[in-house]
């Protein structure tokens, strides 16, 4: 199953108070901070008592590494009367425990509410069929979204789901955006997009260029094509050095199909460009010229 890992970025901070409630809420952080976290949920106890779902939500946070039961009881309490922090936490630890149909639950109000990585997180859950079945149209809409907010993984996700659906043309175009962000394995799948011309003109000096900047950011897969297309003489200048180089770094990350061309490129170069590529292996990681 096609997986996208994505960091939630869960956020255990106590949010301030607002109204009346403000001062003893502020009252409850400052026992916190000094130290004091009896006193605290003292103060968050009476307020949390009166239906305060700022009280609830720090109680929930307060509980988080002791009493994760407790904690679950005080966040569900904020949640169900539709505290978003409340709410996206509550998210965030189902997601993290596989409780998917909780996950689903409590993402959704978020995401509704315009959280980028809500957004991104049930978009996961609707494209996998996790927690409920499998919603392609909707994963799609909400990737989009998360996309349009700025988060790479979003968009490579939409692409991956475009690929998979046979639209190469909208594949590249959601890979191109992820890209331009700075996401290694998009650029990966951009630049095979355009060394096989699938969705984009066939371009193999354009892909070449893709790998370059995958592989720099440490892109394995990346590095392992580059070499290849180096070696080849495909979308520039043929050049086995740069290509043994890449194709060692590639090897040496983990990526096991590059230890057959790491010997298939020995066997073809004299030993004293074997010692150069060997040298220029780490210089290519860290962007050095005459790697491309």
């Amino acid at each position: 199953m096609r997986r996208v890992v994505i960091g939630l970025g869960l956020v255990l901070a106590l949010l301030p108070a607002t109204a009346q409630a403000q001062l003893r809420a502020s009252d409850g952080v400052a026992a916190l901070e000094a130290g004091d976290p009896v006193r605290a949920r003292e103060i968050w106890e009476r307020l949390a008592a009166r239906g305060d779902l700022l009280a609830q939500y720090n109680l929930g946070v307060l509980a988080l590494e002791s009493d994760p039961e407790e904690a679950r009881r005080w966040l569900g309490m904020a949640a169900r009367e539709g505290h978003l922090p409340a709410q996206r936490l509550l998210g965030g630890l189902a997601f993290e425990t596989g409780e998917w149909r909780t996950a689903r639950r409590w993402f959704r109000p978020v995401a509704q509410a315009g959280e980028a990585q809500a957004q991104l997180a049930l978009a996961m859950l609707l494209d996998q069929g996790l927690g409920g079945p499998v919603n392609r149209s909707g994963a799609a809409l909400w990737y989009v979204r998360a996309a349009d907010q700025g988060l790479p993984e979003a968009a490579f996700a939409l692409g991956a789901l475009r690929a998979e659906e046979g639209e190469a043309e909208a594949a590249a175009r959601a890979f191109a955006q992820a890209a331009e962000a700075g996401h290694a394995p998009a650029m990966h799948n951009l630049a095979f997009a355009y060394a096989r011309g699938e969705g984009v003109a066939q371009d193999p000096a354009r892909a070449r260029a893709l790998y370059l900047q995958a592989a720099q950011a440490g892109h394995a897969p990346a590095m392992h094509n580059l070499a290849l297309m180096q070696a080849r003489g495909q979308g520039g200048e043929r050049r086995f050095t740069p290509a043994l180089a890449w194709a060692l770094n590639a090897r040496d990350a983990g990526h096991a199909p590059s230890e057959a061309l790491v010997e298939a490129l020995r066997e073809e170069m004299a030993s004293e460009a074997v010692a150069a590529a060997e040298a220029m292996a780490q210089a290519c990681r860290t962007g050095a010229e005459g790697c491309d």
